[in-house]
């Protein structure tokens, strides 16, 4: 419902997705890591409403996101630009072949290689008006202290952090029971709870503490937190 009644994306980017799709067939766990469209939709009119120029993004995996982040910076001038980050060979040669074929070469960089390296290598004057976190989450309260510690952010920027609520597990740690049936409130896949769950948990429990911003998490897909410099 949602999608049908939302403008619909350009072919060009819906390829991309169709594409990572089809490359990834069969590959169940891993394709849930591609947005969906309705969600691809939200990061170009984020950004094109921003009037954003430049984007950084710490999980590339197959291109899609960055692409729709493009769709909404292309006509922001010709400094405008997007840095993704990618650490497995595989996608980024995928999210090449898709930035490529959607025209947005020119607008894309894509960098392989650990998210918080390259996110401490980066110049001091650099600075992103958004910075999309949708890597590993274990990492993302490193990569959001990197940020606000090395001045990444621009005045009215952005950090916009998914999966926040991951599968709706997050919200149940204080009360998580390691023996808890699967149809347990307290229930949490063991195999999620140390590298997922409770990082992401972590996470937002210190952004909600921390005076140097404001935050708001939305239950909008599996969780996206929009977080602001005061």
């Amino acid at each position: 419902y949602c999608e049908a009644h939302s403008t619909s994306q350009p072919a060009h980017i819906q390829k991309a997705h169709d594409r990572t799709v089809k490359e990834l067939k069969g590959e169940t766990e891993t394709l849930e890591m591609l947005a969906t469209p309705i969600q691809g939709s939200l990061l170009t009119f984020l950004s094109k409403a921003m009037n954003a120029k430049k984007i950084l993004e710490i999980g590339c995996f197959t291109g899609y996101s960055a692409i729709c982040f493009a769709e909404g910076i292309k006509e922001n001038g010709p400094d405008a630009k997007i840095i993704t980050c990618e650490n497995d060979h595989k996608y980024a040669n995928i999210a090449l072949q898709n930035v490529k074929e959607a025209g947005m070469d020119n607008l894309i960089e894509i960098k392989v290689g650990d998210g918080l390296e390259i996110l401490r290598n980066f110049d001091k004057s650099t600075v992103f008006d958004l910075i999309y976190l949708d890597a590993d989450k274990a990492g993302y309260l490193n990569y959001y202290e990197t940020i606000l510690e090395r001045n990444l952010l621009a005045k009215n920027g952005l950090i916009l952090a998914d999966n926040v609520l991951f599968r709706g597990f997050v919200q149940r740690i204080p009360n998580y029971d390691p023996n808890a049936p699967e149809t347990s409130e307290n229930y949490i896949p063991k195999n999620f709870y140390k590298r997922i769950v409770k990082p992401l948990y972590q996470f937002n429990e210190h952004v909600n503490k921390d005076p140097r911003t404001t935050q708001v998490v939305l239950p909008a897909f599996d969780g996206l937190t929009l977080i602001r410099k005061n």
